[in-house]
């Protein structure tokens, strides 16, 4: 992956932003016009944006020629509502999925992409929710849906999903059982692991067994691997595709993958957040203008909790 970050030297008129856009393998921080809400949607003044895997994935997708703002996650309060925008006003501090792109100073949601940013939570906190919170909240409550005294386990539990796997999971008030590299142990602890371990020294199958739910994060020999340690009648839950339906069967277990977030179930997290339940760390930090680096870090991975690009105050 290509990571230059050129800056336009244009200023920045009345009606435009400042954005990152990708196109021929360069981000360039750009002046373009501000989006305008369609039916159904809000504008969101962006105060942070998280990285997310699938930010570097859609750039490395995108055909020569492609002009592309990255990201999705956001946090920010709503500037401008299209028509049909339902409970939302201006003013309102909130988190979303956006369409067209965050790293930019103002954004585009659906209305049903948006929630209420948790009191408790500064906008980089809060930021760092959106895709993978409700990409575990899918895994873990919509498909397994996790019960007290379920041993769970949360393959690479330091990661973006993972780690708010971990505190789902605890709050519905299972054994929560992480992989991750011991620098991450405290930092697991705090969210609510219960048992940590350590994917350099031991091979967690040789270790594990009659888990009720499976979350593998991590890639498909990590999946595939997990389902020696799901008891008979349980399940694997993949955010990197399925374990062979073969294999599966075999251990009589159920695989299955979870779909893409869409922001539908963000009330849900944030609600988490306020009761407590749910917290953001912060790996790193980075301004608007850096997002090709804090892109590259992300596609590195290695990182505990999330990355955010600082956008405004």
């Amino acid at each position: 992956m290509v990571l230059w970050l050129f800056v336009a030297s244009a200023a920045a008129t009345t009606g435009n932003m400042r954005a990152v856009v990708f196109i021929d393998g360069t981000f360039q921080l750009q002046s373009v016009p501000k989006p305008e809400p369609q039916a159904g949607q809000v504008r969101i003044k962006v105060r942070a944006a998280s990285v997310n895997p699938v930010d570097w994935k859609d750039t490395s997708r995108a055909t020569p020629g492609t002009r592309l703002i990255p990201g999705r996650d956001l946090s920010g309060v709503i500037d401008a509502v299209g028509d049909a925008a339902g409970p939302w006003k201006v003013g309102q501090a909130v988190i979303a999925i956006a369409t067209g792109g965050s790293y930019a100073q103002y954004a585009i949601a659906s209305v049903n992409a948006v929630a209420a940013k948790p009191k408790h939570m500064s906008f980089e906190e809060a930021a760092g929710i959106p895709v993978v919170g409700e990409t575990a909240w899918r895994a873990l409550v919509t498909i397994a849906n996790v019960q007290p005294g379920q041993r769970v386990l949360i393959d690479g539990g330091a990661g973006g999903v993972g780690s708010s796997a971990v505190q789902i999971a605890k709050a519905r008030g299972a054994y929560v059982i992480a992989t991750a590299s011991p620098s991450h142990y405290e930092f697991l602890r705090s969210l609510g692991a219960d048992e940590v371990v350590d994917y350099h020294s031991v091979r967690f199958e040789e270790k594990l067994k009659d888990i009720d739910v499976v979350l593998n994060t991590v890639d498909a020999d990590t999946g595939a691997r997990s389902v020696a340690v799901v008891k008979p009648g349980g399940l694997l839950v993949s955010v990197i595709g399925a374990a062979p339906d073969a294999q599966c069967e075999a251990a009589k277990i159920r695989c299955a993958v979870t779909p893409h977030a869409t922001g539908e179930m963000l009330g849900s997290l944030s609600e988490l957040a306020d009761q407590g339940k749910f917290h953001v760390h912060i790996d790193q930090r980075f301004p608007l203008a850096e997002a090709a680096k804090a892109l590259e870090l992300n596609h590195q991975g290695h990182t505990g909790g999330k990355i955010i690009l600082e956008v405004s105050r």
